[in-house]
Protein backbone atom coordinates (compact mmCIF):
# COMPACT_ATOMS: atom_id res chain seq x y z
CA UNK A 1 0.00 0.00 0.00
CA UNK A 2 1.25 3.51 -0.79
CA UNK A 3 2.41 5.72 2.15
CA UNK A 4 -0.15 8.57 2.21
CA UNK A 5 2.04 12.35 2.99
CA UNK A 6 1.55 15.58 3.44
CA UNK A 7 3.13 18.92 5.54
CA UNK A 8 1.39 20.44 8.30
CA UNK A 9 1.99 24.23 8.65
CA UNK A 10 5.26 24.00 10.40
CA UNK A 11 6.71 21.72 7.72
CA UNK A 12 6.82 18.60 9.17
CA UNK A 13 5.82 15.45 7.39
CA UNK A 14 2.75 14.27 8.04
CA UNK A 15 1.86 10.48 7.15
CA UNK A 16 -1.14 7.59 7.60
CA UNK A 17 2.28 5.78 9.44
CA UNK A 18 2.07 9.04 12.08
CA UNK A 19 -1.33 8.59 12.30
CA UNK A 20 -1.76 5.13 12.84
CA UNK A 21 1.07 5.87 15.70
CA UNK A 22 -0.88 8.67 17.34
CA UNK A 23 -4.02 6.29 17.37
CA UNK A 24 -1.76 3.32 19.39
CA UNK A 25 -0.28 6.17 21.65
CA UNK A 26 -4.09 7.62 22.47
CA UNK A 27 -4.50 4.41 23.72
CA UNK A 28 -1.65 3.68 25.49
CA UNK A 29 0.04 6.75 27.21
CA UNK A 30 -1.42 7.95 30.04
CA UNK A 31 -2.39 12.03 29.36
CA UNK A 32 -0.99 12.22 25.85
CA UNK A 33 -0.06 15.26 24.88
CA UNK A 34 -0.42 16.75 20.83
CA UNK A 35 -0.57 19.89 19.43
CA UNK A 36 -2.79 20.95 17.09
CA UNK A 37 -1.03 21.12 14.28
CA UNK A 38 0.72 18.35 14.10
CA UNK A 39 -1.73 15.90 12.42
CA UNK A 40 -4.96 16.66 10.45
CA UNK A 41 -7.86 17.09 12.46
CA UNK A 42 -9.78 13.71 11.19
CA UNK A 43 -6.51 11.91 13.38
CA UNK A 44 -7.01 13.97 16.19
CA UNK A 45 -10.48 13.52 16.37
CA UNK A 46 -10.00 9.04 16.44
CA UNK A 47 -7.31 9.80 18.48
CA UNK A 48 -9.28 11.95 21.74
CA UNK A 49 -11.99 9.05 20.85
CA UNK A 50 -9.21 6.22 21.46
CA UNK A 51 -8.36 7.86 24.25
CA UNK A 52 -11.75 8.43 25.87
CA UNK A 53 -12.58 4.50 25.39
CA UNK A 54 -9.76 3.74 27.02
CA UNK A 55 -9.93 6.05 29.86
CA UNK A 56 -7.23 7.77 29.07
CA UNK A 57 -6.82 11.72 29.01
CA UNK A 58 -5.69 13.25 25.58
CA UNK A 59 -4.40 16.76 25.52
CA UNK A 60 -4.73 18.87 22.64
CA UNK A 61 -2.42 22.34 22.58
CA UNK A 62 -4.22 24.88 21.05
CA UNK A 63 -1.84 26.66 18.46
CA UNK A 64 -4.62 28.73 17.09
CA UNK A 65 -5.15 26.67 13.32
CA UNK A 66 -8.21 24.88 13.98
CA UNK A 67 -11.41 27.15 13.96
CA UNK A 68 -13.82 26.92 17.20
CA UNK A 69 -16.60 24.78 15.52
CA UNK A 70 -13.90 21.89 15.43
CA UNK A 71 -12.57 22.35 18.62
CA UNK A 72 -16.05 21.71 20.04
CA UNK A 73 -16.20 18.10 17.96
CA UNK A 74 -13.13 17.61 19.87
CA UNK A 75 -13.73 18.43 23.31
CA UNK A 76 -17.31 16.42 22.45
CA UNK A 77 -14.92 13.37 22.16
CA UNK A 78 -13.02 13.46 24.82
CA UNK A 79 -9.81 16.15 24.12
CA UNK A 80 -8.48 18.76 26.72
CA UNK A 81 -8.03 21.94 25.52
CA UNK A 82 -4.91 23.78 26.51
CA UNK A 83 -5.07 27.49 25.48
CA UNK A 84 -3.82 31.33 26.14
CA UNK A 85 -4.75 34.39 25.48
CA UNK A 86 -1.87 34.84 23.01
CA UNK A 87 -3.83 32.19 20.74
CA UNK A 88 -7.39 32.76 21.22
CA UNK A 89 -8.83 35.25 23.12
CA UNK A 90 -12.78 34.77 22.37
CA UNK A 91 -14.54 33.97 25.59
CA UNK A 92 -17.77 32.89 24.62
CA UNK A 93 -16.45 30.36 22.09
CA UNK A 94 -14.14 29.07 24.42
CA UNK A 95 -17.65 28.27 26.70
CA UNK A 96 -19.16 26.97 24.26
CA UNK A 97 -16.29 24.45 23.69
CA UNK A 98 -15.91 23.26 27.51
CA UNK A 99 -19.78 22.87 26.99
CA UNK A 100 -19.55 20.74 24.15
CA UNK A 101 -16.95 19.03 26.38
CA UNK A 102 -19.12 18.28 29.62
CA UNK A 103 -20.73 15.12 28.81
CA UNK A 104 -17.15 13.47 27.80
CA UNK A 105 -15.24 14.83 30.92
CA UNK A 106 -13.02 17.28 28.88
CA UNK A 107 -11.70 20.48 30.39
CA UNK A 108 -10.45 23.60 28.89
CA UNK A 109 -7.20 25.47 30.39
CA UNK A 110 -6.62 28.73 29.76
CA UNK A 111 -3.17 30.70 30.26
CA UNK A 112 -3.50 34.70 30.95
CA UNK A 113 -0.27 35.71 29.98
CA UNK A 114 -1.30 39.58 29.36
CA UNK A 115 -2.52 42.22 31.76
CA UNK A 116 -6.19 41.64 33.48
CA UNK A 117 -7.86 44.73 32.45
CA UNK A 118 -10.68 46.47 34.55
CA UNK A 119 -12.09 47.36 31.74
CA UNK A 120 -12.36 45.94 27.98
CA UNK A 121 -9.43 46.74 25.90
CA UNK A 122 -8.14 45.50 22.71
CA UNK A 123 -5.39 42.58 22.97
CA UNK A 124 -6.32 42.37 26.93
CA UNK A 125 -8.37 40.20 28.59
CA UNK A 126 -11.35 42.02 30.84
CA UNK A 127 -12.06 41.51 34.40
CA UNK A 128 -15.54 40.34 33.33
CA UNK A 129 -14.66 38.22 30.30
CA UNK A 130 -11.85 36.46 32.45
CA UNK A 131 -14.73 36.22 35.00
CA UNK A 132 -17.10 34.61 32.22
CA UNK A 133 -14.82 32.07 31.59
CA UNK A 134 -14.05 30.97 35.03
CA UNK A 135 -17.98 30.93 35.40
CA UNK A 136 -18.48 28.68 32.41
CA UNK A 137 -16.63 25.93 33.65
CA UNK A 138 -12.87 27.05 32.21
CA UNK A 139 -9.49 26.70 34.62
CA UNK A 140 -7.79 30.27 34.83
CA UNK A 141 -4.06 29.80 35.15
CA UNK A 142 -2.50 33.16 35.81
CA UNK A 143 1.69 34.30 36.76
CA UNK A 144 3.03 37.57 37.85
CA UNK A 145 6.41 36.13 36.42
CA UNK A 146 5.36 39.47 33.25
CA UNK A 147 3.61 41.57 35.72
CA UNK A 148 1.64 42.57 38.56
CA UNK A 149 -1.13 40.82 39.37
CA UNK A 150 -4.31 42.08 41.82
CA UNK A 151 -4.93 39.53 44.40
CA UNK A 152 -8.21 41.13 44.89
CA UNK A 153 -8.89 40.34 41.62
CA UNK A 154 -7.78 36.67 41.89
CA UNK A 155 -10.02 35.92 45.05
CA UNK A 156 -12.91 37.00 42.76
CA UNK A 157 -12.05 34.80 40.13
CA UNK A 158 -11.26 31.54 42.42
CA UNK A 159 -14.90 32.70 43.71
CA UNK A 160 -17.10 32.63 40.53
CA UNK A 161 -14.52 29.64 39.20
CA UNK A 162 -15.95 27.78 42.47
CA UNK A 163 -19.52 28.03 41.58
CA UNK A 164 -19.01 27.50 37.79
CA UNK A 165 -16.90 24.30 38.94
CA UNK A 166 -13.60 25.71 37.90
CA UNK A 167 -10.18 26.55 39.06
CA UNK A 168 -7.76 28.93 38.97
CA UNK A 169 -4.42 28.15 39.42
CA UNK A 170 -1.34 31.20 40.24
CA UNK A 171 2.07 30.75 39.73
CA UNK A 172 3.60 33.59 42.67
CA UNK A 173 7.36 35.04 41.80
CA UNK A 174 8.82 37.21 44.52
CA UNK A 175 7.84 37.54 48.17
CA UNK A 176 5.67 35.06 49.94
CA UNK A 177 2.65 37.50 50.73
CA UNK A 178 -0.78 36.93 53.36
CA UNK A 179 -2.77 37.15 50.24
CA UNK A 180 -1.70 33.85 49.40
CA UNK A 181 -3.45 32.25 52.30
CA UNK A 182 -6.79 34.02 51.06
CA UNK A 183 -6.04 32.69 47.69
CA UNK A 184 -5.67 29.17 49.15
CA UNK A 185 -8.79 28.80 51.56
CA UNK A 186 -10.75 30.28 48.50
CA UNK A 187 -9.90 27.05 46.26
CA UNK A 188 -6.97 28.24 43.94
CA UNK A 189 -4.15 26.17 43.86
CA UNK A 190 -0.73 28.30 44.61
CA UNK A 191 2.85 27.66 43.02
CA UNK A 192 5.38 29.44 44.81
CA UNK A 193 9.45 28.35 44.30
CA UNK A 194 12.51 28.66 47.09
CA UNK A 195 14.34 29.64 44.57
CA UNK A 196 12.25 32.81 43.60
CA UNK A 197 10.54 32.92 46.82
CA UNK A 198 13.73 32.52 48.68
CA UNK A 199 11.84 32.03 51.94
CA UNK A 200 13.30 31.14 55.16
CA UNK A 201 12.78 29.56 58.72
CA UNK A 202 10.73 32.77 59.91
CA UNK A 203 8.57 32.55 57.40
CA UNK A 204 7.45 28.71 58.08
CA UNK A 205 4.53 30.08 60.18
CA UNK A 206 3.40 32.36 56.76
CA UNK A 207 3.71 28.86 54.76
CA UNK A 208 1.97 26.70 57.07
CA UNK A 209 -1.26 29.15 56.61
CA UNK A 210 -0.97 29.36 52.73
CA UNK A 211 -0.96 24.93 52.95
CA UNK A 212 -3.36 24.70 55.87
CA UNK A 213 -5.76 27.28 54.35
CA UNK A 214 -5.93 24.83 51.02
CA UNK A 215 -7.25 21.58 52.26
CA UNK A 216 -10.84 21.86 51.93
CA UNK A 217 -9.73 22.94 47.92
CA UNK A 218 -7.23 23.96 46.12
CA UNK A 219 -3.65 24.25 48.30
CA UNK A 220 0.22 25.09 47.67
CA UNK A 221 2.79 23.57 45.67
CA UNK A 222 6.35 24.14 46.67
CA UNK A 223 8.42 24.17 43.77
CA UNK A 224 12.51 22.84 45.63
CA UNK A 225 14.73 24.54 43.02
CA UNK A 226 17.74 25.28 45.23
CA UNK A 227 18.55 23.66 48.64
CA UNK A 228 16.81 24.23 51.26
CA UNK A 229 17.18 23.59 55.23
CA UNK A 230 16.48 20.46 56.66
CA UNK A 231 14.29 21.50 59.18
CA UNK A 232 11.95 23.99 57.33
CA UNK A 233 12.07 21.54 54.38
CA UNK A 234 10.39 19.05 56.87
CA UNK A 235 8.29 21.50 58.42
CA UNK A 236 6.76 22.47 54.82
CA UNK A 237 6.41 18.67 54.37
CA UNK A 238 4.05 18.29 57.60
CA UNK A 239 2.18 21.25 56.72
CA UNK A 240 0.27 19.44 53.87
CA UNK A 241 2.25 21.03 50.99
CA UNK A 242 2.72 19.01 47.97
CA UNK A 243 6.31 19.21 47.13
CA UNK A 244 8.00 19.19 43.49
CA UNK A 245 11.78 18.57 44.23
CA UNK A 246 13.91 19.67 40.70
CA UNK A 247 17.59 19.17 42.33
CA UNK A 248 18.58 16.01 43.99
CA UNK A 249 16.47 15.44 46.89
CA UNK A 250 18.92 13.45 49.19
CA UNK A 251 16.94 10.23 49.67
CA UNK A 252 13.56 12.23 50.20
CA UNK A 253 10.64 10.44 50.15
CA UNK A 254 8.09 11.48 46.73
CA UNK A 255 6.02 13.99 47.15
CA UNK A 256 2.19 13.49 47.16
CA UNK A 257 1.14 13.23 43.54
CA UNK A 258 -0.79 16.74 42.56
CA UNK A 259 -4.17 16.61 40.49
CA UNK A 260 -3.55 16.81 36.76
CA UNK A 261 -5.47 20.08 36.56
CA UNK A 262 -3.44 22.23 39.32
CA UNK A 263 -0.42 22.81 36.55
CA UNK A 264 -0.76 23.97 33.61
CA UNK A 265 1.37 20.84 31.35
CA UNK A 266 4.09 20.44 33.50
CA UNK A 267 5.37 22.02 36.87
CA UNK A 268 8.53 24.55 35.28
CA UNK A 269 6.55 26.95 35.07
CA UNK A 270 8.21 28.98 37.75
CA UNK A 271 12.06 28.24 36.92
Amino acid sequence: MSEERAENEVGETITVENGFRLLDQAGAVEGLTVRDDQQPWPWLLDAAGMARRRGRRFRLVDSGRLDAFSLEWLAKTGADLYTADNVRSDAGALVRIRAAGRASGARVMFFLHGPLQAAPREGALSAEMAGELVRGGIDLHISNRGQPRDMAALLDLTASGRAGGAGVVYYHHGPLLKDLADLTEAGAWVHISNAKSDFKMTELPLLRDISHQGHVAGGLVVHVDMDIEPTLLAEIRKSGAHLIFNIPTGGQSPAPSLPWRAFYLDTTFLL
